[in-house]
């Protein structure tokens, strides 16, 4: 079985949590086939690049790096060069004519990896294997990147259809796994000592839906948190807003193994506009989710993504969503200007905003949320917080990160020993926009 024995592979993550799961997917299939990791493309037998399809920045991103990939495959003919991903589910055509691509190889199909790297090994042709229908998970566990933090999907695609997203096109219709499957992992994750696992999907809270489960997501959060022992936190991310139920919003408040952050998707602060991007809730009903969210647990942490300059907004239509953001004051947003992505249904629409108005409007709301951030974070100075501590920083080996319970960043002086993956009080001296300074407290 191992005919990829003394194989190098690299791989390149763009996009979400999703594809962070699949690439794990990737790594242990091409590990049980012999292959062994390395840094770089020039280093590699194996090259994959698992794309993300979102935004058309990461897009070009990857046809940029498959551009400079060419010199690399010009000068080792026997390279695989496997493009995967959301990208490719609406890209398949103009990837496959790519000369230096071998496979391209759909969301749905990573579980017949094996068979076409056999088949290519024998033959040294072209695959594109795209499917549509619905997705089949590989009979191996992945290989996870971290040692004490994990994703697990439990659902994967999208039925919704938002008029802005291309999503339920690159990675199909809502399919939620069996919860055996689910929680065997979580058994499995919990018994090798793990601290902290995220539930995924495109609309995790309404998993089950379209089984018609009657075991729903807070069930399948309450199950899980009576099975757990090593595992601290549970996260999940993203739920979608009009899913949340009263009985979600009572178990997630109320157990104290799930995590104390929503990621919570406004997208607009305007009825208007949230009708023409086929969202399924108002500003209202929005706003209701979150007060309950914070009458149950005041101390709960609450991110967001917004879009402004969608096609049609008009002035006081951002107005609106600034004034929301004013109210809520979210602990964190990820801000976009509008970006049409060829496909979906808002790419028609003819009344855009220019692209400078957009970004105007992106400035002026960067910077209400930037405001709104430092006070939120300048709240935790003199606080003492629980951090799992992941290791060091990216910019600066010196200095160590790690997370609290509500997603907040604290950086701490490297410690003299490695801490990585273990729980730790510290007190919060100092914060900034990106996040908390703090030191350890002795135990």
């Amino acid at each position: 079985m191992a005919y990829l024995k003394d194989y190098k592979y690299f791989i390149k993550t763009y996009g979400c949590q999703a594809n962070e799961y699949d690439s794990e997917l990737i790594a242990a299939i091409l590990e049980k086939l012999g292959a062994q990791p390395v840094e770089n493309e020039q280093d590699a037998d194996i090259v994959v690049f698992n794309t993300c399809a979102v935004r058309k920045n990461a897009e070009n991103k990857v046809y940029g790096r498959l551009g400079a990939l060419k010199k690399i495959k010009n000068e080792k003919k026997d390279m695989i060069v496997i493009v995967s991903g959301c990208l490719v589910q609406k890209d398949y055509l103009k990837i496959s004519s790519i000369d230096h691509v071998d496979i391209v190889l759909g969301t749905h199909r990573i579980s017949a990896l094996p068979q076409i790297l056999q088949e290519i090994k024998n033959s040294r042709g072209k695959i594109v294997d795209i499917d549509f229908t619905g997705r089949v998970e590989p009979d191996i566990p992945p290989k996870r990147l971290s040692k004490f933090s994990a994703y697990i999907p439990i659902m994967f695609g999208c039925d919704y259809y938002c008029t802005f997203c291309i999503v339920p096109f690159t990675r199909g219709r809502m399919q939620s796994r069996n919860k055996e499957d689910i929680l065997k992992e979580v058994r499995e994750l919990d018994n090798r000592g793990y601290k902290e696992i995220t539930y995924i999907g495109q609309t995790v809270n309404a998993y089950g839906i379209d089984k018609r489960y009657e075991y729903d997501f807070a069930d399948l959060l309450k199950e899980t948190s009576e099975i757990v022992r090593s595992i601290r936190w549970v996260r999940f991310t993203s739920p979608y807003p009009s899913n949340f139920t009263d009985k979600q919003i009572e178990v997630i408040s109320s157990t104290p193994v799930i995590a104390k952050h929503i990621h919570l998707p406004l997208q607009s602060g305007n009825n208007e506009i949230l009708r023409r991007m086929a969202r399924r809730y108002t500003v209202e009903q929005f706003k209701e989710i979150v007060y309950k969210f914070r009458e149950r647990n005041s101390y709960i942490g609450l991110s967001t993504d917004i879009i402004v300059g969608f096609p049609g907004e008009t002035e006081s239509q951002f107005e609106d969503t600034l004034k929301v953001v004013e109210e809520i004051r979210f602990d964190q947003a990820f801000m976009f200007a509008y970006s049409e992505r060829e496909g979906t249904k808002a790419a028609t629409y003819e009344d855009r905003i220019p692209y400078r108005e957009r970004l105007k409007r992106l400035y002026r709301l960067i910077q209400l949320q930037n405001s709104i951030t430092e006070e939120k974070n300048r709240e935790y100075i003199g606080k003492t917080v629980e951090v799992l501590v992941e290791g060091p920083t990216d910019k600066n080996p010196e200095m160590w990160e790690g997370r609290t319970e509500t997603n907040k960043i604290v950086v701490f002086k490297k410690p003299d020993r490695d801490i990585s993956g273990q729980f730790f009080k510290f007190r919060i001296t100092s914060a900034h926009l990106w996040g908390l300074e703090g030191e350890i407290l002795p135990d």
